[in-house]
C-alpha cells in the first residue's frame, strides 16, 4: 500500500459516494458545513478550513434530492443552525468503517505508546479479515487512533443496518478491552469520519500528547467487499452470540467459584434488566439476549469502561440462570453469582419463588 495524499483520498471519497459532506468542527461541535460533489473543489475548502479545529466528511452515497430538502426545512426552522446530513438521506453505504481508539484520558490527544496499541490491533483486524477472503483496506493514523476502511456498496436498509450491526457488535467483543477500544458507533449511515491529511487537535497540545496529522495508506488495487463476505462475517457472529447466551445459560449450574447462593427467590425467572436497571448500571441491548451494562466493580478496575460500557454484559436467562461477564482482569471468574452476593437484592427481582424439591 501506498501513503495517498488528501487529494488522492477524495477522488476515491466522490468516486464511490458521488456527495460528501465536509465539516469542521470547533470547539462546541459543527460550526462549518459544505456538500461536495467534486475533489479538487473539496480540497480547496478543506485546505481554507484547516487552520483551527478538526475536519471531517461523511463516507456513504448520498441522495442529493434528499439532502436538499432536508436542508431547506432545517434552514427555515433555524436559520442559524448548521444542518448536517441525516441517516435517512444516505442510500448506500460505500465504506466498512473500523475505527480502533486507545484507552486514555477524556480529552486528550494519544501518546505514543498508546498509538502503537491501537495501531496492533488494527493490523491484526486486517490480516483476520484477509485470511477469510477479504481484500486489502485503506489504513489511516486517525491522529489518535487508527482506522480501516473497506471499499463495498450495500444498501442503507433496515436488514442490512441489522447485518453490520451484528458484525460491529461481535468486533467489539473480540476487541476492546482495558487498552483499546473497538468504536461499535461509527457504523450509522451519516457517521463522519476524519479527513486523512488534516491535524486532528484534541486537547492541549504537549510534547506527550501531540496534535498530529493524519495519514492514510490505500491499496493499489482497492477491490471492494463482496455482500456474501459481509453475510458471511455476519452469520458467524450471530453463531457465536447464540453459543455464548447458551453457555452463560448453563454456567450458574455449574459454578466455577466457591461463591454460594442462597435466598428465597427462584434465579431462573430473575429479571435481569429490571435489576441493572434498578442499580443504575444498565446501558442497553446489544444483541438478542445480550446486555451492555456497568460492571458493579467498575470503581476497581485500573482503567475507565469504553464509551460504550459494553466491557460488562449480562444474559437473561433461556432456560437456567441469567448470566454475568466482564473483561477487566481485575473482575476474571466473577459472574451472575458474585453480583448477587454484592448487591443482596436479587429476590425480588424473581417473579417465582425457590420451592426445593423433596427427597423421594
Amino acid at each position: 500500500m501506498k501513503q495517498a495524499d488528501t487529494r488522492t483520498y477524495l477522488a476515491w471519497l466522490i468516486r464511490d459516494a458521488a456527495t460528501a459532506e465536509l465539516c469542521h468542527m470547533g470547539d462546541h461541535g459543527p460550526d462549518r458545513i459544505a456538500w461536495h460533489t467534486d475533489a479538487d473543489a473539496m480540497l480547496a475548502q478543506a485546505q481554507d478550513w484547516s487552520k483551527t479545529g478538526n475536519l471531517f466528511t461523511t463516507l456513504h452515497r448520498i441522495d442529493p434530492a434528499a439532502l436538499d430538502e432536508y436542508v431547506t426545512d432545517a434552514r427555515q426552522v433555524d436559520p442559524r443552525k448548521q444542518p448536517r446530513t441525516p441517516d435517512h438521506v444516505v442510500t448506500r453505504f460505500s465504506r466498512l468503517f473500523f475505527d480502533l481508539d486507545p484507552e486514555r484520558p477524556k480529552g486528550t490527544s494519544s501518546t505514543a505508546a498508546e498509538l502503537r496499541e491501537a495501531e496492533v490491533r488494527a493490523k491484526g483486524l486486517k490480516d483476520r479479515l484477509l485470511g477469510i477472503g477479504w481484500p486489502l483496506p485503506l489504513m489511516a493514523m486517525s491522529g489518535n487512533g487508527w482506522h480501516l476502511q473497506y471499499r463495498t456498496a450495500l444498501p442503507s436498509t433496515q436488514e442490512w443496518r441489522e447485518i453490520l450491526r451484528t458484525i460491529y457488535q461481535g468486533l467489539n467483543s473480540e476487541l476492546t478491552d482495558d487498552v483499546v477500544t473497538f468504536d461499535v458507533t461509527v457504523r450509522n449511515p451519516a457517521r463522519l469520519c476524519a479527513l486523512y491529511g488534516s491535524r486532528k487537535r484534541k486537547g492541549p497540545n504537549t510534547q506527550d500528547r501531540p496534535h498530529r496529522q493524519s495519514i492514510c495508506w490505500i491499496p493499489s488495487d482497492w477491490k471492494q467487499v463482496h455482500p456474501r463476505q459481509v453475510e458471511a462475517l455476519a452469520n458467524y457472529y450471530a453463531r457465536q452470540s447464540s453459543q455464548t447466551r447458551s453457555n452463560a445459560s448453563q454456567t450458574p449450574q455449574e459454578p466455577h467459584t466457591a461463591v454460594r447462593v442462597s435466598g428465597k427467590g427462584d434465579y431462573a425467572s430473575l429479571d435481569v434488566v429490571r435489576w441493572f436497571q434498578a442499580h443504575d448500571a444498565y446501558v442497553g441491548r446489544l444483541a438478542g439476549n445480550k446486555h451492555g451494562v456497568r460492571c458493579p466493580w467498575s470503581h476497581e478496575h485500573t482503567s475507565d469502561s469504553p464509551r460504550n460500557a459494553s466491557d460488562a454484559v449480562i444474559f437473561e436467562p433461556d432456560g437456567g440462570w441469567a448470566g454475568f461477564a466482564c473483561k477487566h482482569s481485575h473482575c476474571a471468574g466473577r459472574d451472575i453469582r458474585d453480583v448477587m452476593r454484592l448487591w443482596g437484592d436479587a429476590d425480588a427481582y424473581c417473579s417465582e419463588q425457590f420451592h426445593p424439591k423433596r427427597a423421594a
